[in-house]
């Protein structure tokens, strides 16, 4: 199943204090206004320490919904542990398909 999405952004907040903290967020169509996007870390991580592989999961919450196209926002964030690697990349699957690739991950500091 193809799924279609679009504005994937990637972020590393350096600012004081310690620790860093990562986010990645994106936009996915779903089939009604009651379905939540959310991605994890993918297990296992693939062999580059520097790209972060992430799943995204499309969840239906209970009720009656209108069976209608919706934008659902998928969001990740992480605090970064001492000395975790400095990812380069973010890749995000769905079904074991990638469905986006970030290629540039801002720094705010």
């Amino acid at each position: 199943m193809t799924i279609s999405s679009k504005n994937w952004h990637a972020w590393l907040n350096t600012m004081p204090p310690k620790p860093d903290d990562l986010h990645v967020v994106g936009d996915v169509e779903v089939a009604n206004p009651g379905v939540e996007a959310y991605l994890t870390m993918r297990a296992p991580q693939g062999f580059n320490p520097a790209s972060l592989m992430l799943d995204l999961h499309l969840i239906q919450r209970p009720g009656n919904w209108i069976q209608q196209m919706s934008c659902a926002q998928a969001r990740f964030s992480r605090v970064m542990p001492p000395n975790s690697p400095h990812y380069a990349t973010v890749e995000i699957f769905y079904n074991s398909e990638r469905i986006a690739f970030i290629d540039k991950i801002s720094t705010i500091s």
